[in-house]
């Protein structure tokens, strides 16, 4: 079997990731960190008490709790997240959003909608559903080998978007 179809799905994961990035950064959102976490957030009621911990974010976003503790700390730094300590455990944190997160993730969303719709520019409705639909199962036949573990080191920020390749002075 061609092994061409695993590199061609890196670089549109990594070419989406840059794209991101890029409509992030033109919105001032550069500091955002993990959308991935804040959009996981904002699926709770603004109830202290109802928060998530960090322990149910780890299981619920499939990542190591040393990994959403960094992000975490990150979003707090930024006034993204709240921490709060369980009424009911004074050894355990609920995790809520902020409105600065809130009106930061509405942002984001926008962003992600505008590389979205660029990258599935020619797509019909029929094609994008069918893409979501594998995409899904991917996930789901990658969980069930363990692609669902994450190590327990922080990931290093991504790079930058690199320029445009200049093919000689005058270009």
């Amino acid at each position: 079997m061609d092994e061409r179809p695993g590199i061609i799905f890196h670089q549109v994961l990594r070419a989406h990731h840059n794209a991101c990035t890029a409509a992030l950064a033109k919105r001032g959102l550069r500091d955002m960190g993990s959308p991935r976490l804040l959009v996981e957030l904002a699926q709770y009621p603004d109830d202290p008490a109802r928060a998530p911990t960090q322990k149910e974010l780890a299981d619920r976003l499939h990542c190591a709790p040393p990994t959403i503790a960094a992000s975490l700390k990150c979003l707090e730094r930024q006034g993204y997240v709240a921490r709060r300590t369980d009424e009911r455990d004074s050894r355990r944190n609920r995790i809520s959003i902020t409105r600065k997160g809130r009106d930061a993730l509405a942002a984001g969303m926008r962003a992600f909608q505008q590389v979205d719709n660029a990258m599935y520019r020619g797509f019909t409705p029929r094609e994008r559903e069918q893409v979501q639909e594998f995409h899904q199962r991917m996930l789901d036949n990658l969980y069930q080998i363990g692609g669902d573990q994450e190590d327990d080191s922080c990931p290093p920020p991504p790079p930058p978007p690199e320029p445009p390749e200049r093919k000689c002075d005058h270009c």
